[in-house]
């Protein structure tokens, strides 16, 4: 009696639905791949939705940092720059009043020392 109770279950209109549905073997392991990369992509959505802006403003932040030091040390090496040319034109002025006196006019020499070489 139990297996044609089952029986008419399984050939009526709905049992033949859900033996189609749960009986197909074609496709089972695709649609699991299909189930899997769904949850994975959910998940990604989540995270970015959870974690999006903390990203964000720490990469702001990097940035900004960034900018911040590339501008500081180009200042600095700047300024490094206008010292030592405060520094040599210092050093250059002194060369120049030693040569003045010294009382002497080296441009001969040196026209001597060019005529020589040649």
């Amino acid at each position: 009696m139990k297996s044609l109770h089952f029986n008419r279950a399984k050939n009526s209109l709905c049992g033949r639905t859900l033996r189609r549905l749960l009986g197909e073997e074609k496709g089972a392991v695709a649609m699991e791949y299909i189930v899997i990369a769904l949850l994975v992509a959910a998940a990604v959505v989540g995270l970015v939705m959870v974690f999006g802006g903390n990203l964000r403003n720490m990469f702001d932040k990097t940035n900004q940092t960034m900018n911040q030091t590339n501008v500081a040390g180009v200042k600095a090496v700047g300024e490094a720059n206008r010292q030592e040319q405060t520094k040599l034109a210092a050093q250059n002025d002194t060369a120049v009043e030693a040569g003045n006196k010294l009382g002497g006019d080296f441009s001969g020499d040196r026209q001597k020392a060019d005529s020589s070489s040649n």
